[in-house]
């Protein structure tokens, strides 16, 4: 398997020569957005427009609390509907960003492999991968989920949680197990999407089932503990880098409209299809595979 060193390098010169690995990500949120939209349009429609219509006030008279009540009453008479229309909501976004999230790994592992890729192997390769790659992202979060366990001792502690709003020094011990719980919980979460980071792309570049894409995931990172942790310490890093410049930048009234759209292009045009990059040649590189040599098209460029 290859050094982290030369993961990064190497990865990072098959981005600058196949700029196109983006596109499945500007698709993503582009496509995301439509539908969030579009469910909030159908909860608008279904849900809130009705409830105003039995307001007999003028509308223009209507005030923020008066409103407030409205959409609580309209909740709560309609709170099936609204799980629903939640769960709806989390199944289609997951799809699509499984689909283009599939379509970029199989773009990098060719780019990775053939030097070069195009916007058809997103599609082929999105294709291809979405109902297994959505599979494997939902067991992944039920096992998060599962983690919830953490939090029952905290619960059952403060007892009823509407003393916890009226009168927390009551519920304080209660709390403090219930807060503990929590952190134990993201502590948990975390350390699930790290064992199975490779479930995804042994999914896609090997072209296995869900079970067999966690198993052969989980058994990758238990083989390359040390180098996943530092590439993902790498990747967190830059998360913060870019965060911390944003807060400088944007303290900075004539560079705080700039950095807006500077994060938006850095976050979808680079990290992320690096980030992708990097993770499918460490799990490549693991499984002995012949990649194309840019340092050799680079010499002989010259």
């Amino acid at each position: 398997m290859e050094n982290i060193n030369t993961v990064l390098r190497k990865g990072f010169q098959t981005w600058t020569h196949n700029l196109n690995i983006c596109i499945p990500f500007f698709l993503n949120i582009f496509a995301g957005i439509f539908a969030m939209f579009v469910m909030f349009m159908a909860a608008v429609i279904i849900f809130i427009m009705p409830a105003m219509q039995d307001i007999t006030t003028d509308p223009t008279n209507i005030n923020p609390e008066m409103a407030f009540e409205v959409l609580t009453a309209a909740f709560y008479d309609n709170m099936g509907l609204f799980i629903l229309l939640f769960i709806a909501a989390f199944v289609v976004s997951t799809l699509i960003s499984s689909y283009f999230y599939g379509g970029a790994i199989g773009m990098a592992k060719k780019a990775l492999k053939d030097g070069s890729t195009s916007i058809n192997e997103m599609f082929k390769s999105g294709k291809k991968n979405l109902s297994n790659l959505f599979l494997t992202r939902f067991i992944v979060i039920l096992i998060i989920l599962a983690g919830i366990i953490f939090v029952v001792p905290g619960i059952l502690a403060i007892g009823d949680l509407s003393i916890l709003i009226q009168n927390p020094e009551e519920a304080f011990s209660g709390t403090l197990i219930l807060v503990f719980g929590i952190f134990v919980w993201i502590f948990y979460a975390i350390v699930v999407k790290l064992v199975f980071t490779f479930a995804e792309y042994a999914l896609v570049v090997g072209g296995l089932e869900p079970l067999e894409a966690l198993e052969e995931g989980f058994s990758f990172f238990m083989n390359n503990k040390l180098d996943t942790v530092i590439l993902w310490l790498i990747l967190i890093g830059l998360s913060i880098l870019t965060g911390v410049a944003g807060e400088v930048l944007s303290s900075i009234e004539i560079l705080s409209t700039f950095w807006s759209f500077a994060d938006f292009v850095l976050s979808f045009a680079v990290i992320q299809p690096l980030t992708v990059l990097w993770w499918t040649r460490m799990y490549l590189s693991g499984k002995s595979t012949q990649f194309y040599d840019i340092d050799d098209y680079l010499k002989f460029q010259r």
